[in-house]
């Protein structure tokens, strides 16, 4: 009999249990690399935790208000993250975070605009503050990422466990989730940057591995004696575990309800009574401060709140971006995607495992009992319809990390159909292609797409920039503008004449024939990709605008002016052949004329 009807070939526990411990160490290697590969800043939101951590080893108090944007959420993760990160800096809540957390003006979320060179992906100019041997604000912020490392390794822990005893005939779908989640680029790079999420994952795979492990022993509350900390706990991680609950209901009220109507009570309540306790706090304080127990009025001043009501194309824009970035979006907003052809076989594969659900649940639920099956889809439903929910107050939603409180559900099933179409003696084989198929994805993203996006770009080649009439280069202290384009998007070419050792910054002035200013921009050469204190002596760098013509400026011609100056504020007066050609007062050097 094929798919997974029949009783599957076992594994022996031993050996069984050493995949599985490889497993989570190969994703605690993979994930602390991606911590380390990833810059400080670069992920969703991820310089708003930031602050909350360093917030709180500062002021030691909560956030009241939109003191903070993460002051909506719960301190749980924040407050253990500062005291993770206490350990490498003690005095982590006074690191000058503006150091290495320097905004990118010329951040783009197009792809476009990254490849025509105007703008870059990253939302933080990277200096050499950061690299390594890390200093103590970095050296904070990475010890930091590696708490999420370890919570998300110990999701994969919870997810085996959980569905170990959701499906015990079937343990390879168990082997094959913890497989899937190692090396998932998106649960990879989440699990390795400051994000709350980690902890909302484990937190509530181990109240749904806990409830089904009650479920499993008829009920007895010690065998799943960690459920009501991971429930109660896990609200003060993120208020949407919640939705877990009922999940959790049915699997405790299924474990006693052959007992008596007494038993089901008493079996709620031992579960229930003390996560209640134990959320009830962060409750309390939303609604004495805020007015509700989730504390809406707060969320509508912290996040970007949405116009209109909710229609079709709102849903499959939703639809759309929980599937793309299931498998992997990166950067600060999710603005790094995989490539297309990589979505395509990742739809056909989520079809594949669709397929294989259609042909094999109905089996299992024939065979067995179907309370487990249930519970885990109640789980994934919970979760989808609290997203919703909070999708028509707040925009930015569609984004799989907020569904990773069932992450371990949402594994299982995935895994389940996919193995469905391996014959029962070769589903540990159907679980190495899981494993085999995810760390193959997960390297490409890393090195194929994440490391690509944050590379510093090549020297300008000399044929490019030295293939018109020479000028005499204008000096701006170790850097030098050596060619310039005036063209439609006008590009210039700086040259480190000597390692520059600082971060400076370059200023772009267009004005009128009388002297009004048209536009202004300053920036880092280069749109921020490699800031100056990396480049090395000879190294030229590409530096190409995009012109934002007010709607007053007509046709005609236009100076062209260009300033340098240090990040800590110096003016970098410019000189050619050794003679100035500015001042203090005006650093401005006219380099020719634009027309429009």
């Amino acid at each position: 009999m094929n798919g997974m009807g029949a009783r599957t070939a076992r594994l022996p526990a031993t050996r069984e249990t050493g995949i599985v411990l490889f497993l989570i160490v190969a994703h605690f290697v993979f994930a602390a690399v991606w911590s380390v590969v990833v810059p400080l800043g670069e992920a969703p939101d991820e310089a708003d935790h930031w602050a909350y951590i360093t917030f709180l080893a500062r002021e030691r108090r909560l956030p009241r208000g939109p003191e903070l944007t993460q002051s909506k959420h719960p301190p749980l993760y924040h407050a253990t993250a500062a005291l993770w990160a206490s350990l490498a800096t003690p005095d982590v809540g006074r690191v000058d975070s503006r150091l290495f957390l320097r905004a990118n003006p010329d951040v783009s979320f197009s792809p476009a605009d990254v490849a025509a060179g105007t703008h870059s992906y990253n939302s933080f100019i990277h200096t050499t503050y950061e690299d390594w041997p890390w200093r103590p604000g970095p050296r904070a912020y990475h010890v930091a990422r590696l708490w999420s490392v370890l919570l998300s390794t110990l999701t994969l822990w919870a997810t085996y466990g959980l569905l170990r005893l959701a499906l015990p005939e079937h343990s390879k779908v168990a082997v094959a989730g913890v497989a899937l989640l190692a090396f998932l680029p998106e649960f990879t790079f989440i699990g390795a940057v400051l994000n709350n999420d980690s902890a909302a994952a484990f937190l509530g795979t181990a109240a749904l591995w806990g409830g089904m492990s009650i479920y499993r022993h008829q009920g007895r509350a010690r065998a799943g004696w960690w459920t009501p900390l991971a429930l109660g706990f896990g609200v003060w991680a993120k208020v949407s575990t919640v939705a877990l609950w009922p999940a959790v209901g049915v699997l405790v009220l299924a474990s006693a309800w052959n007992r008596s109507r007494r038993g089901c009570a008493r079996a709620l309540a031992l579960v229930f009574l003390p996560a209640l306790l134990i959320a009830a706090p962060w409750f309390l304080r939303n609604w004495f401060l805020y007015g509700d127990p989730l504390g809406w009025e707060l969320v509508r001043q912290t996040v970007d709140l949405r116009q209109g009501p909710w229609t079709w194309a709102d849903t499959r824009w939703l639809l759309r971006g929980w599937f793309l970035s299931f498998w992997g979006k990166f950067g600060s907003a999710g603005h790094i995607p995989l490539a297309p052809a990589v979505y395509l076989l990742l739809a056909g594969a989520s079809v594949l495992a669709l397929a294989g659900m259609v042909r094999v649940v109905p089996r299992i639920w024939r065979q067995s009992n179907g309370i487990p099956l249930v519970a885990l889809a109640l789980a994934v439903a919970g979760i989808v319809l609290a997203m919703w929910r909070y999708s028509l107050v707040a925009l930015g939603t569609d984004q799989a990390r907020l569904l990773f409180p069932a992450i371990g559900p949402l594994a299982g099933f995935l895994t389940l159909g996919w193995l469905a179409w391996f014959p029962p003696r070769r589903q540990a084989l159907g679980a190495l292609a899981v494993a085999t198929a995810t760390l193959a994805l997960g390297l490409y993203a890393l090195l194929g797409v994440v490391m690509p996006a944050y590379a510093p770009p090549p020297t300008a080649p000399v044929e490019e920039w030295a293939r018109g009439p020479r000028t005499v280069p204008v000096r701006f202290g170790p850097i030098a503008l050596v060619a310039w384009d005036l063209q439609e998007t006008p590009t210039f070419y700086w040259q480190a004449l000597a390692p520059p050792g600082d971060d400076i910054r370059v200023v772009l002035r267009i004005t009128a024939v009388d002297g009004t200013l048209v536009w202004e921009w300053k920036r880092s050469p280069g749109a921020g990709r490699w800031s100056t204190d990396h480049w090395p002596r000879g190294y030229v760098m590409r530096d190409r605008y995009r012109v934002s013509w007010p709607d007053w400026a007509g046709p005609g011609r236009y100076r062209v002016e260009v300033a340098a100056y240090t990040f800590s504020g110096e003016t970098l007066i410019p000189t050619r052949g050794g003679i100035p050609v500015a001042t203090e007062e005006h650093p401005y050097v006219m380099v020719g004329w634009l027309r429009r």
